[in-house]
This record gives structure tokens, sequence and C-alpha cells, in this order.
């Protein structure tokens, strides 16, 4: 009677980690964009993200751009002068410096939103990223804003083709588990 309960348990173990390894490669997510508040800039992952923040400004659908975390720098692509270089106005941006994670990009921008007296914000991210990033933002928005979420890719460029695709994948996995056991504080 032990073994068979043994042998069921480790089959729906087994089962569950195959379930959770298939559905890790599901990060092909986006939503269209709406007209909105304001654009969320994820910072991190080269000029994509700051590409298509611009593009969706320039395009109408909000009138600010938030940037979690600005960093001055031009090394790295979430820089208020880059955001200005690819068309956003200086007078439209929010900028956010204390951001250190995904987490804290929620925290800072939903803090920022009630400052604001803002209800809704497209968030734009890497598309390998959306899936963490919309988990933990709808986990502490609590229902209060709509949020929409927008893969930010050059239709060539896709997460899974490139040469660190194992380590995306990898990465974003183990991430997406700390948030999911709700220890994301600790995990990045």
């Amino acid at each position: 009677m032990k073994i068979r309960v043994l042998v069921i348990a480790a089959c729906i173990l087994l089962m569950l980690i195959v379930v959770s390894l298939i559905e890790s490669f599901q990060h092909n997510y986006t939503d269209s964009p709406v007209e909105s508040d304001v654009i969320v800039m994820l910072g991190g992952d080269g000029p994509h993200r700051m590409q298509k923040a611009a593009e969706l400004y320039k395009e109408g659908y909000a009138d600010k751009v938030i940037i979690t975390p600005v960093i001055e720098s031009d090394e790295l692509s979430q820089s208020s002068a880059l955001a200005m270089e690819y068309g956003i106005p200086e007078e439209a941006l929010i900028l956010e410096e204390d951001a250190t994670s995904t987490y804290s990009n929620a925290t800072e921008t939903i803090e920022l939103m009630e400052q604001f007296d803002m209800t809704s914000a497209l968030i734009v991210t890497s598309d390998y990223h959306i899936k963490r990033s919309k988990y933990i933002f709808e986990k502490i928005n609590e229902g209060r804003f709509d949020f929409r979420y927008i893969a930010s890719y050059e239709e060539d460029d896709r997460w899974y083709e490139g040469p660190g695709a194992f380590y995306v994948w990898y990465s974003e996995y183990i991430k997406l588990w700390a948030y999911r056991l709700d220890i994301y504080r600790w995990s990045e």
C-alpha cells in the first residue's frame, strides 16, 4: 500500500514538473495597446524597451512616460537623454530612480500612479519579461489600476532565437517561481 502511494505521489510530482516546464516556454504574450494615462518603460535589456515606449508615445497612447528606474548613463538604455533622443519630450517624462527589481518597478509605479491620480498604464518590457512583470504588477495592483502589457521586440529578435536563450529561459523560470512562492524580494 505504501509503495502504491509513493508511486502515485511520484507520478503526480513528475506531471507537475513537466507541466511547469512546458508552461515556462510561453513568454510570447502581449496586449494590444489602448489609450492610457501613462506608458511605463521598465528599465533593462537594451534599447528595444525605450524604442517601443517612444513609439507608443508618438502614436498618442499616453501623454506621460514613466522610466523605472531611470539611470542617466550612456551605456544603459534607460536614460532621459535616450528617451528625448527617441522623441519623448522632457515634460512628458516621469523619472523614477529607486527601483532595483521587477517587484520594486511595480511598487514604485503604483505609488507614482496614485500620486499623479492615474488609473491606467501600458507596461512596456521585453517579451521574455512580460509573464513575470504581469504576475507581480497584478498581484500588487489588486484591481485598482488597468494595466496592459506590451512586449518590445523586433519581429526577427525574439528571446528564444538569441544565443543566450537558455540562460533567459532558466533565469525567468527561477525568478517567476520565486515570485509565485512569495520570495521575490530576495530573488533578484
